[in-house]
């Protein structure tokens, strides 16, 4: 213990001696150990930190898949639901929730509120029990049965100041009045919907987006979790639920999710992950490829070091000191430089941590509870250990390995190579290919998501804003009352100066929000509910399609005579147009609701329209006006002639002059609903660039500092050789080719292993293939320049030797 004391005082001397090598070093490090840390910190949250509920290991998610398109997570039907939890056995429970938006009224300006409602046992299968109060009972499930209401802690903070006489106050939520039987604990997180619901209400029956018969009749609506009972695996369970689906569907038929459906189950904390899980996996490799080119930048910085110390390594051998103690000398140092290196990367990322979630509110599940923890520290402690270990242990062998007679014969010089020049030779080649893999990964990624950024969206986005907004049932209860509400807030949003032009809509382009209903098109049998294709609904305003501007390509647009008493009519996509009239005029032509067979009249054909993301295909969409089928839930769309700010007090304001108690919500601009919608692949992107960025120059300056040590140690090489007539392009040609053979060795070396690797990065990208030949190209051809360039200032500097000068010296 005493000698390893020793070698670390002697290693902090040292080290404090060289002050440019131990900041240069420790520098280095500290951005490759950073980056690592604040990336794992969000791979921790998101991927390997438990959930926190109770045994979250048993919690399962359920949705249904259609097993025609094999698209998954979509919503439960109640009646589906009801099978579950009564004929599931190897469920201990099961619960199921809706979100919605609440209108929250009191004496202050009008709010909504994120909202949720649940079956009575939804907290119990979390294995969450309120601080405050209880959670619901079952004559509560009822329907007519007054509404309560559970609170979450934030809510409980903001609108009541934490009073803890808060239980059996009341509160008025969409008209109606609930009292309060519970508050959340502050712990509670529900990733599962952002943003997390504010209050949360029983009986999932009471969906107002539905009308009663569909709630009985198989409309899917509701995400449902279960837990595992002790014992079960997922597998068993999934089993399970293939037989109850299939005796749903002999059962029931007819009801609307009986015959195109399948039950899917996987583990709640697999579903939370979602898409991020291999992005986070890409981003935590490339992070550790990054922190490898540091490694490899520290190592050659000790080789040379220690070619400079030949001399003191050599008199200490003399004296006894045995290759095993110089090894540990020298690893004591370089272990001080990866603690010291370590150190200062967690201060980076603990400053990065808010920069994280600030960049990225929402798109990544989690991310809220991203921190540097005690998994966080230990994540950094091993990869200081590990980090010191490997820079430092082969330029220590190879240290001490000398022969003590050539040590003390070249000690003089401080020049001989040997081993440690190829040994560095080979740090290079391997920095290089591991600095291709990572700008080839970064490449297809930023190619891809230009590709992404290209497809057409179906509508244009600048100068268009939105406000959503949810009509209380007890103020507009009846379809005439919506319609007209929607009228005059368009008359009078259009008399604003900035305006250029406005609509309504039940669903925004982009935001993943769909209603689909069966239905019948013109010349194809219909079957019925369940065995129809599937089609998604919107209903718009006239003014709707103008607004966003999707181009009309036969026919015509609503106009105001397409009222609920006139024609029913309808537009459909061009998808819908080409799929089921191909070669046909779609105009006249009709199509049915499988429920009720209401014929609809095809009048218009408009521009495929992105609804749910812009790398998902173009599923079949109608529109109908929406006097015909009036909805609560809509959002108004704007277009103004330029800034979309400005409008918003105006907007608000207008819509207070209809209905001052109205809440609205969801103001933003569809630029920033665009780029929300691929918040996810661009986070990724961006962070792979900026870790190949890093890479690039790290590389950049290793083989720099390599061909500048080469330079400075053939000095009188370089002199002799000029002496016998070597002219300054023979030496730039010299000491450019040494380091461009290494460079496109590890080209060479990078593009095999970026063909083998890349190819984990499928489920990544759109539109392009991962051996696409023209990034291959293009990050081949910027690591070469960079080099040429990171080697050519040393040869510059090698041509400007005066041999006179050196072999006098020498």
């Amino acid at each position: 213990m005493r000698s390893i004391v020793q070698d670390l005082r002697f290693a902090m001397r040292m080290l404090g001696k060289n002050p440019g090598f131990t900041v240069v070093a420790v520098l280095t490090l500290a951005l490759g150990i950073g980056a690592n840390s604040a990336i794992f910190s969000v791979v921790d949250a998101v991927l390997l930190r438990p959930l926190p509920y109770r045994d979250p290991h048993r919690l399962i998610y359920l949705s249904q898949v259609n097993l025609q398109t094999q698209t998954n997570g979509i919503f439960l039907s109640f009646p589906k639901y009801t099978q579950i939890a009564e004929q599931s056995r190897t469920m201990e429970s099961v619960a199921a929730y809706f979100a919605a938006t609440l209108n929250y009224v009191t004496k202050r300006e009008p709010e909504a509120l994120n909202g949720a409602r649940a079956t009575g046992n939804f907290f119990h299968v979390l294995g969450i029990a309120p601080v405050l109060g209880r959670t619901f009972l079952p004559e509560e499930e009822l329907p007519g049965a007054a509404d309560v209401a559970i609170l979450s802690d934030g809510f409980w903070h903001s609108h009541f100041a934490g009073d803890e006489h808060v239980l059996g106050r009341s509160i008025v939520l969409d008209g109606k009045t609930a009292t309060i039987i519970g508050v959340l604990p502050a712990s509670f997180s529900f990733p599962l919907q952002f943003p997390e619901p504010d209050v949360w209400l029983p009986r999932v029956t009471d969906a107002p987006f539905l009308r009663p018969e569909q709630v009985r009749t198989g409309a899917g609506y509701l995400v449902v979790l279960g837990r595992l009972r002790d014992g079960e695996t997922l597998a068993r369970a999934q089993a399970e639920f293939d037989g109850i689906n299939a005796r749903y569907r002999e059962q029931f038929g007819g009801y609307a999710d009986a015959n195109k459906y399948g039950i899917s189950a996987v583990l709640l904390e697999t579903n939370i992950a979602g898409g991020m899980r291999t992005g986070l996996m890409v981003l935590l490799a490339a992070v550790g490829f990054v922190l490898l080119i540091a490694c490899v930048n520290v190592a050659n910085l000790l080789l040379a070091r220690a070619t400079a110390r030949e001399r003191e390594l050599a008199i200490r051998k003399a004296l006894g000191a045995s290759g095993s103690r110089l090894v540990r000398q020298l690893l004591s140092e370089s272990v001080l430089l990866s603690f010291g290196g370590g150190a200062l990367g967690v201060c980076l990322a603990a400053a990065a941590i808010p920069l994280l979630r600030a960049f990225s509110p929402g798109s990544v599940p989690r991310l809220a509870d991203t921190r540097i923890d005690g998994a966080v520290l230990a994540f950094s402690l091993i990869l200081c250990v590990l980090t010191g270990i490997v820079f430092g242990l082969m330029p220590a062998l190879q240290a001490a390995r000398g022969e003590l007679h050539e040590m003390l014969k070249e000690g003089t010089r401080g020049s001989t190579e040997g081993g440690r020049g190829k040994f560095r030779s080979a740090l290079i080649v391997a920095e290089m290919a591991i600095a291709l893999v990572l700008m080839t990964g970064a490449g297809l990624l930023i190619e891809s998501f230009a590709h992404l950024m290209r497809v057409n969206p179906g509508f244009a986005a600048q100068n268009l804003m939105t406000f959503q907004f949810n009509l209380p049932p007890d103020h507009y209860g009846q379809g005439p009352q919506m319609t007209e509400f929607y009228r005059e807030l368009i008359e009078r949003v259009k008399t604003l100066p900035e305006v250029q032009a406005a609509g309504v809509t039940s669903y925004l382009p982009l935001t993943g929000a769909i209603r689909f209903v069966y239905f019948c098109p013109e010349g194809r049998v219909c079957e019925g509910i369940g065995k129809d294709p599937l089609i998604a609904i919107r209903q718009v305003s006239p003014e709707y399609f103008d607004t966003v501007r999707t181009p009309l390509l036969h026919g015509r647009v609503f106009s105001d005579k397409d009222t609920a008493a006139g024609q029913p009519v309808v537009i459909v996509n061009q998808t819908v147009a080409s799929r089921y009239w191909p070669g046909q005029n779609p105009i006249g032509k009709h199509l049915a609701n499988s429920r009720d067979m209401l014929q609809r009249e095809v009048v218009g054909v408009v521009g495929d329209v992105k609804f749910n993301a812009l790398n998902v295909a173009n599923s079949e969409e109608m529109y109908v006006p929406l006097a015909q089928i009036p909805w609560q839930a809509t959002a108004l769309i704007v277009r103004s002639q330029s800034s979309t700010q400005p409008l918003v007090a105006a907007v608000r304001a207008k819509i207070a002059e209809i209905d001052p108690n109205l809440p609205v919500t969801g103001i933003s601009s569809m630029e920033d609903v665009l780029s929300a919608s691929v918040a996810q692949p661009r986070i990724i992107m961006e962070f792979a660039g900026v870790f190949a960025g890093f890479a690039l120059l790290l590389s950049a300056i290793g083989i720099y500092g390599v061909m500048a040590y080469s330079v400075s140690a053939r000095k009188q090489e370089m002199g002799i050789r000029m002496s016998m007539g070597a002219e300054s392009r023979d030496i730039l040609k010299l000491v450019v080719g040494q380091g461009m053979r290494l460079t496109l060795l590890g080209a060479v070396i990078g593009v095999a292993a970026s063909l083998a690797l890349t190819r984990l990065l499928a489920s990544l990208l759109f539109g392009i293939r991962t051996a696409d030949p023209l990034v291959f190209t293009g990050a081949t051809l910027v690591l070469v320049i960079s080099a040429l360039l990171a080697c050519y200032l040393p040869a510059r500097r090698a041509t400007r030797v005066d041999p006179i000068i050196v072999l006098r010296y020498e």
